[in-house]
């Protein structure tokens, strides 16, 4: 008997163990008011959601304000997707691919995007562009205008970008030499629209190389360049006026100059010699 109430009490006390570190290890600690943001999964959509702790009531202003509308919203995913559309706008501009920019950009950018692609390929030009690396890509700013939501995007990159004819000579820009370029880019999304992708709404520079074949039209300035291939310098054609006239005029050759005569000195005339006279 004695054995069984040792082995009751020992189940007993594990039981009460078991309690105590579940509802311990079971709740969320360290994380007090004055952080400001608590991050928690929602049982019925498991996405992240950022959700205030303190300062209740008060108008709730970027990622916070996304997240409440969109439930769904998370900042790392939406980086990524970022990152991927970084990539794809790039292709898709080099290669001339309106219908995949048509997804991406907003109206107002596709625009000035297929503007420089028509003045290209007016051109006869083709657009090479390679992205070597993707440094960073971190978001900027954020704000809720209505149902709207815009963020602001920073990349840095390292990439090569050519225009060349069409006898694959190098016009415009060097496809073997790696630039360095920043550039803030602006996605919008309507939360309420069926339509769940971002769109860029807005190119901006930011610092780095300036490249002579821009790889992604600003639309800050969103005047194409008009690139013109390199001519090899003509030689200067001679009028067909002037060419008939000289034509026209008989040469004559040119008669020696006739030497003027050089008079002959008169030769001294030798002295006869004297006949002797005869005497009578």
């Amino acid at each position: 008997m004695t054995d069984m109430y040792q082995v009751v009490l020992y189940a007993a006390i594990a039981t009460i163990v078991c309690v105590m570190l579940y509802t311990v290890l079971g709740k969320s600690v360290g994380q007090g008011p004055e952080t400001g943001l608590d991050v928690f999964k929602d049982k019925k959509k498991p996405h992240l959601k950022l959700v205030p702790t303190s300062d209740v009531g008060t108008p709730k202003t970027g990622l916070e304000a996304i997240a409440q509308v969109d439930s769904n919203f998370s900042p790392a995913k939406f980086i990524e997707g970022a990152k991927a559309a970084y990539s794809m706008i790039l292709e898709a501009f080099a290669s001339g691919d309106r219908d995949q920019l048509k997804a991406l950009l907003t109206k107002e950018v596709y625009e000035v995007y297929a503007s420089a692609i028509d003045a290209r390929e007016t051109d006869k030009l083709t657009q090479v562009t390679d992205l070597g690396r993707l440094r960073r890509a971190s978001i900027q700013e954020s704000h809720l205008t209505g149902k709207v939501a815009t963020i602001s995007v920073l990349y840095e990159a390292e990439l090569t970008s050519a225009l060349m004819n069409s006898d694959g000579e190098v016009v415009q820009g060097d496809p073997d030499i790696l630039s360095s370029i920043s550039e803030v880019w602006t996605f919008v999304r309507d939360l309420k629209a069926s339509d769940i992708n971002w769109l860029l709404s807005d190119v901006a520079p930011n610092e780095g190389d300036t490249l002579e074949a821009d790889p992604t039209p600003d639309t800050k300035n969103p005047a194409p360049k008009k690139v013109t291939a390199k001519k090899p310098a003509a030689k200067k054609a001679t009028s067909t006026a002037a060419s008939k006239k000289t034509a026209s005029k008989k040469v004559t050759p040119k008669k020696p100059a006739l030497k003027k005569p050089v008079p002959k000195k008169p030769s001294p005339k030798k002295p006869s010699p004297k006949k002797p006279s005869k005497k009578p």
